[in-house]
């Protein structure tokens, strides 16, 4: 019974062990062999699964898109739970709470979301697999918009995201955005939306 598991253990073990050594490096440092070695795999053992590195690099964007899609929905479920009242007085706090949660766990699995939205940029089939990793996002946002009064949830979803995005950017590669300013930038947007609809 366990022998039946070993393969796709090992398949998600090369996947995810790519996946930080794009956080460590970008998407130049995954190699077949340095993913092979990373996972105590046997050589061959990418060309086994995947094909090519082309197919290890699809196989890892999806791979991180349901990584993603699992942590966002936990998210989005928290925000529902904690959303007020429409008309009632704003607090994000729950929201801001949830969101530098998630900034901060799996801090490797957010810098190699990052660095394979850099490398989707010069790379048009990378492009859209990520493309399906931020819809992801964008769809947590979205009902968040319109229960708090967004006249526009899709637009403003997706603004919320790259808001988001942001802050993250500045949380790991600059003296970290602290609670407080991710608190007041999340807030105004919000409140913006109340005042707009």
């Amino acid at each position: 019974m366990a022998r039946a598991s070993e393969p796709a253990d090992r398949r998600a073990r090369l996947l995810e062990e790519a996946l930080a050594l794009v956080a460590v490096g970008g998407l130049a440092a995954v190699t077949h062999r340095a993913v092979e070695r990373a996972a105590g795999a046997p050589h061959g053992s990418v060309t086994y699964y995947f094909g090519s590195r082309d197919g290890l690099v699809d196989a890892m964007v999806d791979h991180l898109v349901e990584r993603c899609e699992e942590r966002v929905s936990g998210i989005a479920r928290e925000i529902a739970m904690a959303l007020a009242p429409r008309g009632a007085t704003l607090d994000v706090a729950p929201f801001v709470a949830a969101i530098t949660a998630w900034m901060d766990a799996d801090r490797d699995l957010q810098l190699a979301r990052l660095e394979l939205e850099l490398e989707a940029i010069r790379e048009p089939r990378i492009r859209a697999r990520m493309t399906d990793a931020g819809r992801v996002f964008w769809r947590m946002c979205e009902p968040l918009a319109l229960a708090l009064g967004s006249p526009d949830p899709e637009r403003d979803g997706r603004a919320l995201a790259a808001m988001v995005d942001g802050l993250l950017v500045d949380r790991l590669a600059h003296d970290p955005a602290s609670d407080d300013v991710i608190g007041s930038a999340l807030t105004h947007l919000l409140r913006s939306w109340a005042t707009e609809s």
